[in-house]
């Protein structure tokens, strides 16, 4: 008797294990799927520093009524240009593509998205209030991996011939390496071996990619303000959905006698960005930090941030290469910059050479090498 109670449990036991493990199955086979849907779905795309999915027009009214009650007030997705100011206080767009679909950006760092099984998620739940109406309750769901760690720097070195740009490459959000093409001016489209097409010279060195040109061949006007322009170098790695900033400009070509260096730093996204996008996204400076000096003035307009900074603060010399009678002048700068709508900083590095010149009579030479 005795027997048959220790085996009749026993039976119970494994059969209470099998419903456990087949019910955790079944849950995480969901989890999965559903991961698998929302991730490899032609309609999601994931960035670095925000993610995108098309709105279809079958649940445009849903998407609507949840952006309405997740803000707490009113939403008329027909005038998209007055949402910018409510949508973008909670790291939100919303914008039409080239087919007229709507696209809903959502940054990470926004206000309604959570943090889940390393992946940052943002669930529209439209159930309770399409439930009203009769409607089939159901939520929409956005999510993307936690990136990798985003490639923040940016080395750019100039001497009066030429403008050479060094920055680490980014991996997708799921850390794979990428394809990269090359896109000048978002019109000019080549592979990284075929950089000599668009004039320019390509090297790779470990993580790193260095592309290289010279100032005149490469090098297009961007406007400063309405009586200054700088010249910039539209430059992008290119990978599917994907493009990766190589864009920059070089300190005007000058002399070591000029009182203040001005240098031109171009705002934007330093990890992946959609391609084809225009602009920085609307990056206001909070922060600006020079590592050579505390005395400089900061400028920040729609595109660039200008700083000053006198130039006897960072201004070296060495000996010229080519007529050792002469000196070089040339300068480094490290700035670090922070933006209010980000929490990645921008690690910013300029070298600028200047042309060879004479040392006159009485003048010294700032911070200069000795000569062996």
């Amino acid at each position: 008797m005795e027997l048959m109670r220790s085996s009749t449990l026993f039976r119970l036991f494994v059969f209470h294990i099998f419903v456990q493990s087949l019910f955790a199955s079944i849950q995480e086979r969901e989890w999965i799927n559903n991961q698998t849907t929302e991730l490899t779905g032609a309609d999601m795309v994931c960035f670095s520093e925000y993610m995108e999915k098309k709105i279809p027009d079958a649940t445009r009214e849903e998407v609507g009524v949840w952006l309405s009650d997740a803000l707490h007030g009113r939403v008329n997705l027909t005038s998209l240009d007055h949402l910018d100011l409510q949508l973008s206080a909670c790291g939100l767009s919303l914008h039409k593509d080239l087919d007229n679909i709507f696209i809903l950006r959502v940054s990470y760092s926004g206000c309604l998205v959570q943090q889940q099984h390393g992946y940052y998620v943002l669930t529209l739940d439209t159930g309770k209030r399409m439930s009203r109406y009769g409607g089939r309750p159901h939520s929409l769901l956005m999510k993307c991996p936690v990136a990798p760690v985003l490639p923040s720097q940016e080395l750019i070195q100039c001497d009066p011939e030429f403008i050479q740009v060094t920055r680490q490459l980014p991996r997708d959000n799921w850390d794979n390496e990428l394809q990269w093409s090359l896109s000048l001016s978002d019109q000019l489209i080549v592979a990284l071996e075929d950089a000599s097409l668009i004039q320019m010279n390509a090297a790779l060195s470990g993580p790193n990619i260095t592309l290289q040109g010279r100032r005149k061949e490469v090098l297009s006007p961007l406007t400063v303000t309405e009586e200054d322009s700088v010249k910039f170098l539209a430059l992008k790695l290119i990978s599917g959905p994907y493009a990766f900033s190589m864009e920059a400009t070089c300190p005007k070509v000058g002399t070591a006698r000029e009182e203040e260096a001005e240098l031109y730093i171009f705002k934007r996204h330093m990890g992946l960005t959609k391609r084809g996008s225009h602009g920085n996204g609307g990056l206001t400076v909070s922060e600006v930090l020079v590592q050579q000096t505390d005395n400089f003035t900061v400028h920040d307009t729609s595109q660039l941030v200008t700083l000053v900074i006198p130039t006897a603060q960072i201004l070296q010399t060495k000996p010229c290469t080519e007529k050792h009678q002469l000196l070089q002048p040339f300068y480094r700068v490290d700035v670090v910059l922070s933006f209010k709508e980000t929490n990645h900083k921008m690690h910013w590095s300029v070298e600028n050479t200047l042309p060879c010149t004479v040392l006159y009579f009485g003048e010294k030479p700032h911070n200069s090498y000795s000569v062996n």
